[in-house]
């Protein structure tokens, strides 16, 4: 009866272990491909800023985000929001918010590269505040760097 018993609970114990990690995975996949997704869409929210809106090829490149370049933006965006930690789901919601708000500035109008520059400030913080919070939430040491630098053109 006591094998049995211990049977039961090692079973009982390897499950509740294997879900374990399984979450931790689905996390760590989430926050894995958010920050891949976030560095493309920002390239291509960079490259219609600053291009000129009178040529035909910023109107064909607007319309390809709009239609379908931000549609894994917006899938790794609610891949984390299903799987994430309650901190990382705020942080990646104020990515999202911020990283709307830049793509709609920059297809206003040509935006110079110090207006470039000023305008994706409100991202890049968010995106630290992102990375920081799934880097604590993956239990993860502290990291002290900028991901998208000062100097960029």
């Amino acid at each position: 009866m006591a094998g049995l018993v211990g049977i039961g609970v090692g079973r009982l114990w390897a499950s509740r272990a294997e879900s374990s990690r399984w979450r931790r995975d689905q996390k760590t996949a989430s926050y894995q491909r958010l920050a891949e997704q976030f560095r493309i869409t920002y390239e291509t929210i960079r490259a219609i800023a600053l291009a000129d809106p009178k040529e035909s090829a910023t109107t064909d490149m607007v319309h390809e985000a709009r239609t379908s370049s931000f549609q894994p933006w917006d899938s790794a965006c609610t891949v984390v929001w299903l799987h994430g930690a309650a901190g990382v789901v705020e942080a990646t919601s104020d990515v999202d918010r911020a990283m709307t708000e830049l793509a709609a500035a920059a297809q206003e109008r040509m935006l110079t590269v110090a207006e470039w520059n000023e305008a994706r400030l409100p991202v890049r913080e968010a995106f630290e505040r992102f990375i920081h919070a799934a880097r604590r939430g993956l239990e993860l040491p502290a990291v002290s760097v900028r991901f998208i630098v000062d100097a960029e053109i």
